[in-house]
């Protein structure tokens, strides 16, 4: 390694002496001698070179030297296009490795007192509505009972197919299934039905059972209740 390295400064040293001769026979080969008004530096075959100015910089071998990087194929093409790989996950310490863990189990642990709160909330909600569906149950049994319903008056099972007579003393007709009855205003019926007015197109029923005193149905003609 070192011969070869070497033997390479020794190639470089002559290509740059090469150089540094090509470079002065170009600035000299133009110049000719002779002439009384001619320089004083100027020789009977031509002018010297000054050589005082040059200067030679010093070589960095080592990075001459240096292994050149390889060629990744899988790197960046500028003739390729499309989405480049994500590159990979930087390596975490062992410091951030821990702080991320720990991070992690205090998040776990705040799901479980968040869960473990919740189910208690219900808990609570369903005790709650256990509790008033039961005070409900209690207050609906000691509740008194509804009174009895009231009672309704028989049914009107007549038809009334008209009347007749003067107009004070009008005679209702009315038909019941079985047989025909002509009746006045004031009549009392079977069942314990009345007449109460003879209308033109209509018959007012009232009831003699003093509970249903206040109770009355009106049949429109050709009709029944």
């Amino acid at each position: 390694m070192i011969g070869a390295l070497a033997k390479r400064r020794e190639v470089m040293l002559g290509l740059l002496l090469v150089l540094l001769a090509a470079a002065l026979w170009k600035s000299l080969g133009g110049l000719t001698g002779g002439g009384s008004g001619g320089d004083p530096g100027m020789s009977g075959h031509g002018r010297r070179p000054d050589v005082g100015g040059l200067k030679l910089y010093a070589i960095d071998w080592v990075s001459l030297d240096a292994s050149r990087p390889a060629y990744d194929p899988n790197g960046r093409n500028i003739f390729q296009f499309g989405v480049l790989p994500p590159p990979p996950p930087p390596v975490l310490s062992k410091a951030e490795q821990e702080a991320i863990r720990i991070a992690q189990q205090k998040a776990a642990e705040e799901r479980e007192r968040q869960q473990e709160l919740l189910r208690q909330q219900q808990e609570e909600a369903a005790r709650v509505q256990r509790e008033q569906a039961e005070a409900n149950r209690v207050a609906q049994a000691n509740l008194p009972p509804p009174p009895p319903p009231k009672p309704q008056p028989p049914p009107i099972t007549y038809k009334f197919i008209g009347y007749f007579g003067p107009m004070n003393a009008k005679v209702a007709v009315l038909y019941d299934g079985a047989e025909t009855l002509f009746v006045r205003q004031g009549e009392e019926l079977p069942k314990g039905v009345k007449v109460l007015d003879i209308g033109y197109e209509s018959i007012k029923f009232g009831f003699t059972d003093p509970q249903f005193k206040d109770d009355s149905r009106t049949l429109p003609m050709s009709s029944s209740y």
